[in-house]
């Protein structure tokens, strides 16, 4: 028997290296067996992919938060693995003619995929994250602000900003501008009105509104803070820190104005509601249940308010910058566009929502924006419940992603993935249709998401693209500024895109 004392000496005898040594070598071989445990033995270890990711999460966070090219990642293992690769220990990417059906579908009777996103304050008061009732009963109470009925309403608010960005397009003609700064501006003026009743002023300033500026820092703040919560420890200090030296700060002043204009809409009274000039988001948020209790608490109104305001601008105007990019790429396209918008349209007071939903080559070139471009490049993330996908039971708790960029360019999935050609969204009685494209997977486009949690105003949103678009090409010619060949391409990707600027020469068409 050793006696303490007798280990007492020994231990004093132990040099540092044997103390490293007696520390380092149970942990090294902790972690050799986690590794052996992880490729060979774990439950996902059946799904192919690189060995690395499968041992190690952090070449797959370090990539999709860190350097922003997590979607040309995934891209490239879909091609060499397929529809199913584990891109870590815990995590597959799954491509979308699987995807959205087994995991964002709506199953009656299962259990809901839940959305995987770091925790924020009051997360599950919020649209996005909350639970599957609380979920339901928000999304039926904001229903009312996005129905036919409303977007009628809408329409003349979003005219009058439409109005506004042509004025202020036609005073800079011959000049070089940053189009996707003013695509920018009219899109947050629009949801801030629509919201609010109070836009940004963006577009009046010609200037972005400081909360607008912080959405931009928002893109990489966000992604920062996606990889930090994997490291715990690390996360809660840089979370602790005062928001104007963290680096995760902007997520913090973005909720915050939201926050700050939800709850001056909630402190007025019921009489300076009635005297906004149009029903905002926020008057469909503060009706009453048929039972006469309000549909949404304090709590939900002002963790929704921030979700809203981003997702009805900043994907608005990238798909906008995408467009313009893409036909001027595309001569024949941009050609076939304008014939059809500017033959259809003699002057602009004829263009509106319902007759711009009437161009069907548009819509086309909208859609295969979206697709070569789509805005959210990554679906947000689901966890599985444990469940079937593609007829092999899911773990519980096993991390999912769906990667519209890959899916949209995946061959098996659509002919000549990386062109771009309208022609695959056009009906087979169109002049222009290409028998070509007849096979192409079509179901697998889904860029509002897709199930009970798809884009509530994705409507909203194509009625908004479709209306900027027809005026915009229907009064000007534009000229891409040189050396901006690789404005897509070089783009990162945090969560939403880190776009850098497109500057365009605009003319004044010439009328024949």
């Amino acid at each position: 028997m050793y006696s303490a004392q007798n280990i007492s000496s020994w231990a004093h005898q132990l040099t540092l290296r044997d103390k490293v040594a007696i520390v380092a070598i149970p942990a090294l071989v902790y972690i050799f067996l986690l590794v052996v445990y992880r490729i060979w033995f774990h439950p996902l270890s059946k799904y192919p992919g690189p060995k690395l990711q499968a041992a190690w999460y952090l070449p797959h966070i370090y990539h999709n938060y860190v350097v922003g090219n997590g979607h040309l990642r995934a891209t490239r293992l879909h091609a060499k693995y397929g529809p199913i690769v584990r891109i870590g220990p815990n995590h597959l990417a799954v491509d979308g003619s699987i995807g959205w059906r087994d995991i964002y579908g709506h199953k009656t009777g299962k259990q809901e995929f839940d959305k995987f996103f770091t925790p924020f304050p009051n997360a599950e008061s919020s649209l996005i994250i909350a639970p599957k009732d609380t979920h339901r009963r928000i999304r039926r109470q904001l229903a009312h602000a996005f129905s036919d009925g409303a977007l009628a309403e809408q329409e003349t608010v979003v005219t009058q900003y439409v109005d506004l960005l042509i004025d202020r397009l036609t005073e800079r003609c011959g000049k070089t501008v940053n189009i996707v700064k003013w695509f920018n501006f009219t899109s947050f003026d629009i949801i801030g009105e629509l919201a609010y009743s109070d836009s940004f002023h963006s577009l009046e300033s010609n200037g972005y509104h400081p909360w607008v500026l912080s959405i931009f820092s928002l893109i990489k703040s966000a992604a920062l803070r996606s990889f930090l919560y994997n490291y715990r420890l690390l996360y809660y200090i840089v979370e602790s820190l005062p928001v104007s030296i963290s680096p995760i700060g902007a997520f913090t002043t973005i909720r915050g104005y939201a926050s700050e204009k939800a709850v001056e809409r909630l402190g007025e009274s019921e009489k300076a509601r009635q005297d906004h000039s149009h029903k905002d988001f926020m008057s469909y948020m503060l009706r009453d249940n048929r039972d006469g209790h309000r549909g949404m608490s304090d709590v939900e109104i002002v963790s929704t308010t921030p979700t809203i305001i981003i997702a009805g601008s900043e994907t608005t105007a990238t798909t906008l910058a995408g467009l313009v990019f893409n036909l001027k790429h595309n001569p024949e396209a941009h050609q076939a566009l304008l014939d059809e918008i500017r033959g259809t349209f003699a002057t602009e007071e004829e263009i509106n929502m319902k007759s711009a939903a009437k161009l069907q080559y548009l819509q086309a070139c909208l859609h295969e924006t979206l697709r070569v471009y789509p805005p959210v490049p990554e679906t947000t993330p689901r966890h599985s419940p444990g469940a079937l996908i593609n007829g092999d039971y899911i773990p519980k708790g096993t991390r999912l992603s769906v990667y519209q960029w890959a899916t949209y360019r995946n061959p098996n999935n659509f002919t000549d993935p990386d062109l771009y050609r309208p022609q695959r969204w056009l009906p087979a009685t169109h002049p222009l249709y290409d028998e070509r494209y007849k096979n192409d997977n079509k179901d697998v486009f889904k860029p509002f998401s897709f199930g009970a949690r798809d884009c509530i105003g994705k409507n909203l949103a194509m009625n908004e693209l479709r209306l900027i678009a027809s005026r915009l090409l229907h009064r000007f010619d534009y000229e891409l500024a040189p050396g901006q060949d690789d404005w897509m391409a070089s783009q990162r990707a945090f969560l939403l895109w880190e776009k850098g600027d497109l500057n365009v020469t605009l003319n004044r068409r010439t009328l024949k």
